[in-house]
């Protein structure tokens, strides 16, 4: 269910870029990529660097992904592991996001990869203090490693052993990507609903939040476009779409997606910043299921642009 990184092109050339380098000394040899290696086309020292996602907690309680820049190395999935355990470093960059750790001070980890699995055995673990930090830390390393293309699902044990922990959260057994930060409603319980991500500014708009909204239907343009334009359930996040936006229209033609708004769009002029958050969360959002190489918004038909607005390269980059 590969849908969150993979959806953000350079993101994950880039990445796939690290772990053909080797995602970990016992993971199997993978196929060269047919497409070229975004970091590999820049020489001396951006050569040596590759971009990985890594997840940490926000003070909400929300899982977040941040592409972080680091050295290409062999067994580059530990190295990534590394960033979310909470050692001073890891803690004070993560706190510098408005962000947490997932994973305790003091734990170590043994990977090994076979057959798109990749087995995790934590060391030296504390034991967490809650069920949901617990299942944070479960679902952000899974997911981390669900970002290589050489892994599809991730096995969890401790000290080489199965399991549940203190707090009685399961250890997963090939488990895939999960989805993150769901919204629970009726329709999450219902058979035939279909799971979108969507991603809105968290309340300061520094970082984006992917959410899990379930639609009755299967999604298209139209029917993503919409659930984003209908704002955050959590108040935690911002709606940077003005109430009582419309989608007018969603169309995707010679590569230029356009969405049509009604003129509640236009109040976004107002607010400086407030049209690049819009921008920048229908980008990350309908880039998952679409290609396209323009984003233009419209205002009863006519375009709509009263800032620039840069296309996100990857979701909530850090140096």
């Amino acid at each position: 269910m590969k849908k969150l990184l993979i959806i953000l092109l350079a993101a994950c050339l880039a990445f796939a870029g690290c772990t053909r380098k080797g995602a970990e000394e016992t993971a199997p040899s993978a196929e060269p990529s047919a497409v070229p290696d975004a970091v590999d086309e820049t020489p001396d020292i951006e050569a040596a660097f590759c971009r990985a996602c890594v997840y940490y907690l926000s003070d909400d309680g929300f899982l977040v992904p941040v592409t972080k820049r680091i050295p290409r190395e062999e067994g580059i999935a530990s190295a990534v592991l590394k960033l979310m355990v909470s050692d001073p470093v890891n803690v004070s960059e993560a706190k510098e996001m408005g962000l947490s750790t997932v994973i305790p001070m003091g734990t170590s980890m043994n990977i090994s990869i076979a057959d798109g699995n990749a087995l995790v055995d934590l060391i030296s673990m504390p034991a967490l203090q809650t069920p949901e930090e617990e299942l944070a830390m479960v679902k952000a390393i899974v997911n981390t490693l669900c970002c290589f293309p050489t892994i599809n699902t991730v096995t969890l044990t401790r000290e080489g052993s199965g399991g549940v922990l203190e707090n009685g959260t399961e250890l997963p057994v090939r488990q895939p990507e999960y989805e993150l930060n769901p919204e629970i409603d009726e329709l999450s319980a219902s058979t035939g609903a279909a799971p979108v991500t969507l991603y809105y500014p968290n309340s300061s708009g520094a970082l984006f939040v992917p959410v899990t909204r379930y639609l009755g239907a299967e999604p298209n343009i139209y029917s993503v476009a919409a659930a984003l334009i209908d704002g955050p359930k959590d108040a935690a996040m911002l709606r940077c779409f003005p109430n009582d936006t419309l989608l007018l229209g969603a169309t995707l033609e010679n590569g230029v997606l356009t969405l049509n708004l009604s003129q509640d769009f236009a109040r976004t002029a107002q607010t400086e910043g407030l049209y690049s958050l819009c921008y920048k969360a229908a980008w990350l959002t309908l880039s998952q299921q679409n290609r396209f190489s323009k984003l233009r918004f419209q205002v009863n038909g006519r375009d709509f642009e009263p800032e620039a607005a840069i296309p996100p390269a990857d979701i909530n980059e850090v140096p």
